[in-house]
């Protein structure tokens, strides 16, 4: 649980990351991500990844530029577009359903439209 933990990159740098070690026992079904960030990067970053074995980035959100989020599940991925927050925290939390393929996507507390991602896909469990 990293609910009350900040990573601070104090320099700006393509390698900069924080590996968190997950093992889950069985392939996901659905996950909810969500992370507030704060940066003044304009260029394309990642916010979030799960790799297993099979396929790095197996999820992946990701922020292409200011103002837009893209949610990868395995290798496909669905854009939200957001207003650009200038000097402002972002809180976004992002969930997918194998069943249904339905993708919620949060921004600051407020709900997108939904869309359909991958139905029927299994995110692989080595992670």
């Amino acid at each position: 649980d990293l609910r009350y933990e900040v990573f601070v990159f104090p320099q700006e740098t393509e390698a900069s990351h924080v590996l968190v070690r997950a093992k889950p026992e069985e392939p996901l079904q659905n996950f909810t991500v969500c992370l507030r960030s704060y940066t003044d990067l304009t260029r394309p970053h990642s916010l979030f990844s799960y790799a297993t074995k099979a396929q790095d980035n197996e999820i992946l959100l990701f922020k292409p530029k200011p103002g837009e989020y893209r949610l990868y599940v395995g290798g496909k991925y669905m854009s939200f577009s957001v207003p650009t927050s200038i000097a402002e925290s972002e809180h976004v939390c992002a969930s997918w359903e194998s069943t249904t393929g339905i993708v919620g996507f949060w921004f600051n507390g407020k709900p997108w439209p939904r869309k359909g991602l991958q139905r029927g896909y299994t995110v692989g469990g080595e992670a």
